[in-house]
């Protein structure tokens, strides 16, 4: 996820030194103005960088937003009661739902437990 967020970066950054370069190599020609620019003309194009300020500001709050609920979500905590049919043994562990992998797991204390197809798993959230 963080190299995800480094190249994106890493683009915008070669971009905008893309464009600076480019802008630097074509020398300003004069202009001659012949229309004077009125106040509505200015009111568009502030309120066009206020749009875009604004689309920005919202992308990366809820980019934020996701990024913590994912984390919220991964770190919630589960028992987990490993059941065998045949002899009737009830195994209990805590794990992060982020551990769990099909029918094996890693519990909170870093025990890993593979469970065969004949044990039953039952899962069940621990309230905070």
């Amino acid at each position: 996820m963080l190299t995800k967020i480094l190249i994106t970066l890493l683009i915008i950054v070669g971009a905008v030194i893309f464009l600076r370069h480019k802008k630097s190599l074509n020398p300003p020609t004069p202009k001659i103005i012949t229309v004077i620019e009125t106040k509505p003309a200015n009111i568009i194009q502030s309120n066009i960088k206020l749009i875009a300020f604004s689309v920005l500001s919202l992308t990366l709050l809820m980019g934020t937003a996701m990024l913590f609920l994912n984390w919220q979500d991964d770190h919630r905590l589960y028992e987990i009661k490993v059941v065998n049919p045949q002899s009737g043994n009830i195994h209990t562990f805590e794990a992060y739902k982020k551990d769990l992998q099909g029918r094996s797991f890693t519990t909170v204390t870093g025990q890993r437990i593979k469970v065969s197809e004949w044990e039953r798993l039952e899962f069940q959230e621990l309230e905070d």
